[in-house]
């Protein structure tokens, strides 16, 4: 058997051959990273392309060992589209069995994660259930796929216990970049900055949060033919509403046409919110000086602007 390792956005991943075909796919790192088979490197392309969020379409060579069952109901999981999800009920239904809980078992036996996609697969009703790599990787991977946005870190609390109802909340933020500078909000009550953006609200697109916020918050009316996506931030903790606070923050480089009045509400007028050209560097500093402190409630937003303003930097979009 030959193994090798691939770094992904959520650890390590384990890739095992037989030397002609994909034979596993899992998470943790490789009990003997060897590498140099062709076809490891066509699965790291596969997954470079899956965790850039896009839809790698072609799967590498692969052949799972399983029971003639197990064998038609991972074909059954290849079939659900990316950014689609299906019920155990559903795939018992396209397989000829009547069992959903035959169904579910031959998919906990998933030897190649990812690429044949048990984390598609869903409970009755859309719940969540059990993942090979936690419920949380579970999440993260179904908002990559429905937004297809690369995941670019996430920030776990660790506070929280795992497989418990979550109150999920997610924003759009705007990342508008004129000759160096970047745009955002200053606090001038706490003294950080944020991106442009806010909450999105039933039934409301990511695009539309994202325009709606920008020109409220900050003052920037937003040129939507230049929205593209750049990628999110999952964020985890503990919650108040309910056990778990989960919240996908969804970040789109775009361009503004022009400065119109902002429209702040209560707690954004208190702030006294204001729009400001910045040097990245300064607002990473200044950010990460005010962490420790602020209230605990807003130390997650610093770090994660901060976060992803040296991501820009690092990737030379802001210099």
């Amino acid at each position: 058997m030959f193994y090798a390792q691939y770094e992904s956005p959520l650890g390590p991943l384990t890739l095992a051959s037989d030397g002609q075909a994909l034979t596993g796919l899992a998470f943790g790192p490789a009990p003997a990273p060897a590498g140099g088979l062709p076809l490891f490197a066509e699965a790291a392309a596969w997954l470079d392309t899956y965790f850039a969020g896009r839809d790698p379409e072609r799967i590498p060579p692969i052949a799972p060992a399983g029971t003639a069952f197990q064998q038609k109901v991972w074909q059954a999981l290849l079939a659900i589209p990316f950014g689609q999800t299906a019920s155990y009920g559903q795939i018992a239904g396209w397989v000829g069995c009547r069992s959903a809980r035959a169904v579910g078992q031959a998919v906990h036996n998933n030897p190649i994660s990812l690429i044949i996609p048990c984390h598609r697969v869903i409970g009755a009703g859309g719940s969540l259930t059990g993942y090979a790599g936690g419920l949380d990787v579970k999440r993260r991977l179904l908002a990559m796929e429905e937004s297809r946005m690369r995941l670019l870190f996430t920030l776990d609390a660790g506070d929280y216990p795992e497989g418990q109802k979550a109150f999920s909340r997610p924003s759009a933020r705007a990342i508008v970049i004129e000759k160096g500078r970047v745009a955002m909000v200053y606090s001038q009550k706490f003294g950080h900055y944020k991106f442009p953006g806010g909450g999105i609200d039933e039934g409301e697109s990511r695009e539309a949060a994202l325009i709606r916020e920008a020109r409220e918050e900050a003052g920037l009316a937003l040129r939507p033919d230049s929205i593209r996506p750049y990628g999110f931030v999952h964020r985890i903790e503990k919650g108040d509403r309910e056990p778990l606070f989960i919240q996908d923050n969804f970040y789109y480089l775009a361009e503004a046409e022009a400065i119109v009045p902002q429209q702040l509400d209560g707690y954004e007028a208190e702030e006294g919110y204001t729009l400001r050209w910045m040097d990245p560097q300064e607002a990473i500093e200044a950010n990460r000086a005010r962490i420790l402190t602020v209230e605990p409630d807003h130390r997650p937003m610093l770090l994660r602007e901060a976060m992803v303003l040296e991501r820009l930097q690092a990737e030379g979009l802001l210099q």
